[in-house]
């Protein structure tokens, strides 16, 4: 996909993706201030920051083994005799602290640094990041790894980390080490179709649950229908939907494929991707067999800013929907366009 997204577009795209749409009203993204995606995630994540510390940070117990002359928590006899401090009245104790050091702000405090290392932020922006990091100075910065994000738990009183841990995480994709080492530089994760298929799906599937009236939506795991030995069953691909959407009439499966192109070119003719097409059917004539999904519908959607597609079939008994939503038109447009897509299958 060209970055020929508007900034805009990628906000909206962001919100939906993260499930936090209601906080796009509280962010400047013209293109003045977020000129290109490394200042459209520096502004959200130094906003966001400062609306933490006006709420106040997120804290957790920690435990703390210290050397003091007042003697609090746990005493831990042994290594106080071992480091001879009852000499000098102290003892080693051992008790848990309040602290804003959590694994959420770290993740944060780190981000902002590594953030301020871009050379092409704006210089409001890049002042944005500094204040934010001012407002967490009792907090550790950590080398963040994939491993890190995966140990954060969120609950209902720090379900206001989600976005700002969402964006922690992109800007964590979006850097790639260079030769020299210890040195990274912002890549233009745009172009990556792994990481913008996995956000485009998940801003589907979030639309549609906000906007799909009186229906149920998840992605689906659909089994195999057939006969087959233990062996083959272990080598069994899985099927698992990015969205299915079931309305007490009505039932659709929709794959999301973030392609630049629509359309393949073969002898200079256009065509759909056959693999799509195969792996749509598949699921729609195993899921099929269910009670209820008989006449179970297919939706293939491809985000592009060069070609429109618009093409209706029935295989096999099954209204199958081939369609383009373009991404670089306002996204009021989208707004408007996608429940119509959704609707018409």
């Amino acid at each position: 996909m060209p970055p020929t997204i508007p900034i805009e577009n990628l906000y909206y795209l962001f919100s939906y993706a993260w499930d936090h749409f209601h906080e796009g009203e509280e962010v400047d993204i013209s293109s003045t201030q977020c000129p290109d995606l490394a200042n459209l995630l520096a502004k959200v994540l130094a906003g966001g920051i400062h609306r933490l510390a006006r709420s106040g940070f997120e804290r957790s117990y920690q435990s703390i083994k210290e050397i003091t002359p007042r003697l609090r928590g746990g005493i831990l006899v042994a290594e106080s005799y071992r480091h001879m401090t009852p000499r000098s009245g102290r003892m080693k104790c051992e008790f848990d602290e309040l602290s804003w050091d959590t694994a959420a702000n770290r993740i944060l405090r780190a981000t902002t640094e590594r953030l301020l290392r871009v050379p092409e932020l704006t210089q409001e922006n890049r002042h944005d990041l500094r204040t934010a990091r001012c407002l967490m100075p009792k907090v550790t910065p950590i080398r963040i790894t994939d491993a890190a994000f995966r140990r954060i738990q969120l609950h209902r009183n720090s379900r206001r980390y989600r976005l700002l841990l969402n964006v922690c995480k992109l800007v964590h994709q979006s850097f790639l080490p260079e030769e020299q080492e210890g040195s990274r530089r912002f890549r233009d994760i745009l172009r990556d179709e792994t990481i913008m298929h996995n956000l485009f799906e998940n801003f589907v599937r979030n639309f549609a649950r906000r906007h799909s009236e009186g229906s149920t939506v998840a992605a689906m795991t659909i089994n195999w229908q057939g006969e087959w030995d233990p062996e083959a069953a272990k080598l069994l691909p899985s099927m698992k939907t990015d969205v299915t959407i079931e309305w007490p009439n009505r039932k659709l499966i929709l794959d999301c494929k973030f392609y630049k192109d629509a359309l393949s070119a073969r002898y200079d003719r256009l065509r759909f991707h056959s693999a799509h097409l195969y792996q749509l059917n598949a699921y729609l004539q195993n899921k099929s067999r269910s009670p209820g999904w008989e006449n179970v519908e297919g939706i293939l959607l491809y985000p592009t800013v060069e070609h429109h597609v618009s093409a209706k079939m029935n295989l096999l008994g099954h209204r199958i929907q081939v369609v383009s939503i373009n991404l670089k038109q306002d996204c009021q447009r989208i707004h408007h366009e996608l429940p119509a897509i959704l609707a018409a299958a």
